[in-house]
């Protein structure tokens, strides 16, 4: 058989492989649609350069989105469903495009949606599923929660271009620059040193439980900080790490992402987040998480090697 047709072969029944496990805990297929308005999508999500996206103007002068993001177009098509139904659980096995600067990229994604009436034990059922997945390869899971850098914002008075500087920087992990723009800032003393300290907040044990707890300002911190201790639980593959910041802004509460030991980036990345109809009036909660396909099954064939 041809090199590329037998790859081709190989490639679908990985592939299969994934889509099974999601078939045999009760998710559904979902495919959702090519393109995505640009002035939706960029006021969700106004960390994300428009010159990275792939822009498409129609013959009526609209302004399209190639599917830069899975959750960011299911949201859309999946939550009137979710309202109707108050609990829906879907996988998609899809692409989603970028521009590098150079040329047009397709992303391979495979990834699972819980909707509706969220408690902590669809959280445990999610990152057990993405644990699943993972294995048979060595790895590790870094657990965050959006509440610690939320509720260390709300002791600064800081603005939204601000907040969205020091998110950039903290998902980009640029250390000296976000030193550099702390600086530039009047920030409380107490809030300072735990900015200082972020790129820290890694990894596991008491010592560091006990690091965690001393920089807690208020109770959204205390709260996110408790939830990942009690998540680290679960498996020893977990880590946690507080400066977890996804690209995505629509995360809120638990966040996630998977890396093997043989790439030097993330295979795995999700969280829960919050399901808003587009009057902005309903809300859904939901959690889930997408896999880079191509990365994922380039590691199970080296690991079957």
């Amino acid at each position: 058989m041809d090199g590329k047709l037998k790859q081709s072969l190989v490639n679908y029944r990985y592939k299969r492989k994934m889509e099974d496990y999601a078939l045999e805990r009760g998710y559904i297929p979902f495919h959702p649609q090519l393109f995505e308005e640009y002035d939706s999508f960029s006021s969700r999500n106004p960390r994300l350069a428009r010159e990275d996206l792939v822009v498409v103007l129609t013959r009526l002068q609209q302004i399209l989105l190639l599917r830069p993001d899975l959750t960011s177009a299911l949201m859309k098509e999946i939550y009137p469903i979710a309202l109707k139904e108050e609990k829906c659980k879907v996988f998609y096995q899809s692409t989603i495009y970028r521009n590098n600067g150079v040329e047009l990229e397709e992303i391979n994604q495979f990834g699972i949606e819980n909707l509706g009436q969220i408690s902590e034990a669809s959280e445990i059922e999610v990152v057990i599923m993405a644990i699943d997945l993972l294995s048979n390869v060595p790895f590790i899971l870094e657990i965050g929660h959006t509440g610690f850098i939320e509720g260390l914002f709300k002791e600064c008075n800081l603005s939204e271009s601000q907040k969205n500087k020091l998110k950039k920087l903290i998902y980009l992990k640029n250390i000296d620059e976000l030193e550099r723009f702390i600086q530039s800032i009047n920030l409380p003393l107490q809030a300072r040193n735990v900015f200082e300290q972020l790129f820290s907040l890694q990894g596991k044990g008491e010592k560091l439980h006990s690091l965690l707890r001393s920089l807690v300002l208020n109770n959204e911190m205390e709260n996110a900080v408790e939830k990942v201790i009690k998540f680290q639980e679960i498996s020893p593959n977990i880590l946690l790490d507080l400066s977890i910041v996804n690209e995505f802004d629509y995360y809120d509460g638990i966040v996630f992402k998977g890396y093997y030991d043989q790439l030097n980036k993330e295979v795995l990345s999700g969280g829960r987040y919050l399901l808003v109809s587009e009057d902005s009036e309903n809300s859904i909660d939901a959690i889930g998480f997408s896999i880079d396909t191509n990365a994922w099954i380039t590691c199970q064939m080296r690991d079957v090697k």
